[in-house]
């Protein structure tokens, strides 16, 4: 399948470009700058737009046949240009011959009912707006990135100390997901089209507190990890210091909406599958995990 992905170049869209690639489809990846980009020595076709060109986003999705939607995040810049944004994607692929299927990932949980946390009541927003265009959409929406690990303020304390400090109380259940698994997902989702209008909490195959997923990770590693509360304040300041270097984020409205959710995760008591309760994904929204390699998983629909 010919499927266009915007934000590929985040390391989210990089993902799902890269298994797209691999499981023999023909992704395109759409970027403001794109470079010249090869998988496992294959080129990708990449393409040059910017949200508020028209002509730009109706070229890009020209022939696909699926879309992947990989938006910025709200929470550290406005809203309003983002949902903008959804809208444009929206009414370029409405004026597609093709009629794609299009696979939100919502890159956070969006629980049914908002929890006064501004940038997932954004993601609802835009999930509500592209439907409302009749167009079909289904909703991936990731719980906690395992890939977080590898991000500037949780890697160096693996890195120096071998251990993983994280703002995740001890008792707290969590479904941590890998990228490249939301891609595998989204791969499945795209070839199920009685599907759209469905929404997806998904998390990893096993449910882990803390000190199981030091275990897990020392293992993998080879390594023996140990692991750290970290206070959600301290959390934030680590976000906005690392966050502070890149540029258009606004690394302090950024922590104020990491405080708001992840004081949330920890009061709540449990973050699985994206949504407040214990059920494991397979039964909330027919999905199973199918161990192809120590690496990589296949994601299927059921």
């Amino acid at each position: 399948m010919r499927v266009t992905v915007f934000g590929a170049s985040g390391v989210q869209g990089a993902a799902q470009v890269a298994a797209l690639s691999r499981a023999g489809h023909h992704p395109v990846a759409v970027s403001r700058n794109p470079k010249a980009l090869t998988i496992d020595g294959n080129n990708i076709e990449t393409c040059a737009a910017d949200f508020t060109d028209t002509d730009a986003l109706q070229r890009a999705v020209k022939d696909a046949e699926a879309i992947f939607l990989n938006l910025p995040s709200t929470s550290f810049q406005p809203a309003e240009p983002t949902i903008a944004a959804a809208k444009a994607v929206g009414e370029a692929a409405k004026q597609s011959d093709k009629k794609p299927i299009i696979v939100f990932n919502t890159s956070m949980p969006v629980p049914v009912e908002s929890k006064g946390i501004e940038a997932q009541d954004d993601r609802r927003t835009m999930r509500t707006l592209l439907r409302s265009m009749d167009l079909p959409v289904i909703s991936i929406q990731p719980v906690c990135f395992l890939d977080n690990m590898l991000e500037g303020w949780a890697w160096p304390p693996i890195r120096d100390r071998q251990t993983i400090v994280y703002c995740h109380k001890p008792t707290l259940d969590v479904s941590w997901i890998a990228l490249d698994d939301v891609a595998q997902l989204m791969i499945a989702a795209m070839t199920r089209p009685e599907l759209a209008g469905r929404d997806f909490p998904v998390g990893g195959p096993e449910i882990v507190r803390l000190p199981g997923l030091a275990e897990r990770l020392g293992k993998a590693w080879g390594v023996e990890l140990g692991y750290e509360h970290q206070t959600v304040e301290d959390f934030c300041v680590k976000i906005e210091e690392a966050m502070r270097e890149r540029s258009g984020i606004d690394g302090g409205v950024l922590a104020e909406q990491m405080f708001r959710a992840y004081s949330w995760y920890n009061v709540s008591g449990t973050v699985v599958d994206g949504v407040i309760g214990r059920s494991r994904i397979s039964a909330n929204v027919g999905c199973r995990m199918h161990p192809r390699s120590h690496s990589r998983s296949i994601w299927t629909l059921c």
